[in-house]
């Protein structure tokens, strides 16, 4: 079996909560880390009048551990609620993982 991978995913407000919820229903995912994060960009056009002002961008970014098997259906999951908001995303190999 190969290494896990890392998915990261940053994700506006608004949609959020159905990121959430679709990792929830995902099988083989035990679980993901949710944090608040500032997106700076030299591309504006997406970003909101007080975006603009304040120079960034509110975003949360998900990471979510899975085995390269599973990547394909991770992502068309994450396709039909992330369709209208251009979410980027990279996925990074885990060189090691456990629990202390």
């Amino acid at each position: 079996m190969d290494s896990p991978q890392l998915l990261v995913l940053m994700v506006p407000g608004d949609i959020r909560d159905d990121v959430v919820d679709t990792l929830m229903a995902c099988d083989g995912i035990s679980g993901f880390n949710m944090l608040p994060m500032a997106g700076y960009s030299k591309e504006h056009s997406q970003y909101d009048l007080r975006e603009q002002v304040e120079g960034h961008r509110k975003l949360f970014q998900f990471e979510v551990m899975h085995d390269p098997e599973q990547e394909a259906g991770l992502l068309a999951a994450l396709r039909v609620v992330c369709a209208t908001a251009n979410i980027r995303y990279w996925i990074l190999p885990l060189l090691s993982q456990g629990h202390l």
